[in-house]
């Protein structure tokens, strides 16, 4: 049993005393009373005994029996009961029984409000102790999927589309045919070299012809040495000329193959721009329609800007949690893979990729995902309750307690806001009570009344109640 208990048991019994003590003396004076009167009422008739004149011959006087107080308290009483004295003497009792039920209580009142607000000047606070964050912190972060291979086709020649075969969310091959472009300057420049090439091949052959003649002439010393020379040359100028055109006449020919548009590796067809008759132009500039996009969507990238402040913790190889609102329930492991190893200069976060498995095709490309990290805490950090925090102008503070009920201001550095909780990675050890909502008028060095300790385990109910019923705890 603790002292407060015996306390307000001890003060009850004490109560309980007075109330019956006042009682019994309202009674005695009662029958102090009826005595009073009775003792006048005979004063009275020997004095007009003695004020009567006395008549010629006095009467004879007889002598009276003495009064019994306890027959005339009797006598009282029976005449209480029969009458209607005894309805409001009842009546009395009621209200008696009524204002003790009604007292009680208010004294409990008055000891706790005095125990609660304590000396004047001393502001009552309620306390608790900072928690202990876990050793791994959750960082959830929005993130953008994009396919593991992503390119747009862009047209490699001009001209105008001829015919397409496949469209947006078919499954293409590699070197499948996607569509055929009409090109008919190209195909005139491609004649036009094939017969530049030949008429080089002839000029060449003529050279080669004449060039053997004269080697075999200069054996019989039929011609100089210098006209051998010059059919040579001319031969390699021949020669010179078929590699020049035969070089002009592949690379049209290349230019004519890219025609023909084909997938260049497995995947899904995510944009299509184009139809038949399209007008189609060369390079991948800004003005330029791309023809087709492509992506591989069995293995998503997931590309995340983590903040500054988190960015010593992202480490490769660790895993990360990846959801969508769109796909309720399902959770997808992610492999963290690389960074950017930079921080962007404008919005101050490292670019992350983290690569997740999608073989259903469930996550799309472009697609707004969320990504959890689960990240180590390089230090001891603890949580305190938000309405603990006092901002200032020259920092955060968390006020404390000590064991003497002193307060001290406690400047702290804030982390990562849970909503109900907040970080405090520097400024707070767990022996520390902080002050739950503190007022204003708190400086360092205050003297308060601690009138909870949330860091307290709550009482046992069931014990109470058992108290309770025994009477050792009435006031509840």
């Amino acid at each position: 049993m603790s002292s407060k208990e015996l306390k307000v048991g001890a003060k009850i019994k004490d109560i309980k005393k007075g109330i019956w003590g006042r009682l019994h003396r309202v009674i005695e004076r009662y029958k102090n009373g009826i005595r009073g009167k009775t003792a006048n009422a005979g004063s009275q008739e020997e004095m007009k005994v003695h004020l009567t004149p006395a008549p010629s011959e006095p009467p004879p006087v007889k002598d009276r029996p003495p009064i019994n107080p306890k027959e005339s308290w009797d006598t009282l009483l029976k005449k209480v009961k029969k009458g209607p004295a005894f309805i409001a003497l009842s009546f009395g009792a009621i209200l008696l029984a009524l204002f003790i039920i009604g007292l009680i209580p208010r004294i409990h009142n008055q000891i706790k409000l005095k125990k609660f607000v304590g000396i004047a000047n001393e502001v009552p606070v309620s306390v608790t102790k900072p928690q202990l964050a876990p050793p791994i912190t959750d960082l959830r972060l929005p993130g953008t999927a994009r396919g593991y291979f992503e390119t747009p086709i862009w047209a490699r020649v001009n001209g105008y589309i001829k015919n397409w075969w496949v469209d947006i969310g078919d499954e293409v091959k590699e070197g499948q045919l996607m569509a055929v472009i009409d090109a008919p300057d190209i195909d005139r420049q491609v004649l036009e070299m094939e017969g530049v090439l030949k008429s080089a091949e002839a000029n060449l052959e003529i050279a080669r012809i004449s060039l053997d003649r004269w080697k075999e002439l200069i054996k019989t010393r039929a011609v100089s040495q210098q006209q051998l020379d010059e059919r040579q040359a001319a031969y390699d100028a021949a020669l010179a000329r078929v590699n020049a055109a035969r070089g002009q006449y592949e690379h049209w020919k290349e230019l004519q193959n890219f025609e023909k548009i084909y997938a260049p590796f497995s995947g899904i067809v995510t944009a299509r721009n184009i139809d038949i008759g399209t007008l189609v132009s060369l390079g991948s500039d800004k003005g330029v329609r791309e023809l087709y996009r492509i992506s591989v969507t069995d293995v998503m990238r997931v590309y995340v800007a983590v903040p500054q402040n988190y960015a010593p913790q992202i480490q490769l190889g660790t895993w990360a949690d990846v959801t969508a609102s769109e796909l309720p329930g399902k959770i997808y492991k992610g492999l963290v893979v690389r960074t950017a190893k930079a921080v962007d200069p404008l919005s101050r976060t490292l670019l992350t990729e983290v690569d997740v498995g999608n073989p259903k095709g469930e996550i799309i490309v472009n697609m707004y995902v969320d990504v959890t990290f689960h990240l180590p805490r390089t230090q001891e950090t603890f949580l305190v309750p938000v309405n603990a925090i006092i901002d200032r102008s020259d920092g955060n503070y968390v006020l404390s307690v000590d064991e003497h009920n002193i307060v001290h201001y406690n400047k702290v550095e804030l982390g990562k806001d849970l909503g109900q909780y907040i970080e405090i990675p520097f400024g707070l050890s767990k022996d520390q009570k902080v002050i739950l909502n503190p007022p204003e008028i708190l400086e360092d060095g205050d003297r308060v009344v601690v009138v909870a300790d949330l860091s307290q385990p709550k009482p046992d109910k069931k014990m109470e109640k058992k108290l309770l019923q025994k009477g050792k705890l009435a006031h509840e």
